[in-house]
């Protein structure tokens, strides 16, 4: 069983209908991928709560760390998904993310956005940051 190393692994957003490096990331977290249930205990039920399957599963959120640079193309290019181009705002877009895990193969998770945030932070002694929220919708494609 092998142990990857997080150095090496790429985050890819499609710019132009390219897959592009996201440049200065320092972290991605993948979470809240998962079976979706309800609640389905009755007033006639036992001591315990009961839960039962929809049929449906959630496709979760992938957040990015960035040292963000708001003139580097690739990162314009993330802002432009929230709110469009310089001054000309359009409506939020989606867009296809692939990463690409440090092994040899390489593995990799492709899914699409549905929605992004970027939130920024500035502090003394740091470089400025930032991090990147993406809502993911339908399924992913693994490889």
């Amino acid at each position: 069983m092998a142990k990857l190393k997080g150095k090496g692994t790429v985050l890819q957003q499609t710019i132009s209908a390219a897959l592009t490096d996201v440049a200065q990331n320092t972290d991605i977290d993948i979470s809240g991928e998962g079976s979706v249930d309800y609640d389905s205990t009755t007033l006639d039920g036992g001591v315990y709560e009961t839960k039962e399957l929809t049929g449906y599963s959630t496709p979760g959120t992938v957040k990015a760390g960035l040292f963000f640079d708001p003139a580097l193309a690739g990162h314009a290019a993330i802002v432009a998904l929230i709110s469009g181009v310089g001054f000309t705002p359009v409506a939020p877009q989606t867009c296809v993310w692939k990463i690409k895990y440090s092994d040899t193969g390489p593995s990799s998770l492709t899914y699409t956005s549905a929605g992004v945030s970027l939130d920024q932070k500035i502090a003394m002694k740091d470089g400025l940051k930032a991090t990147l929220t993406m809502n993911r919708t339908g399924a992913p494609t693994r490889a």
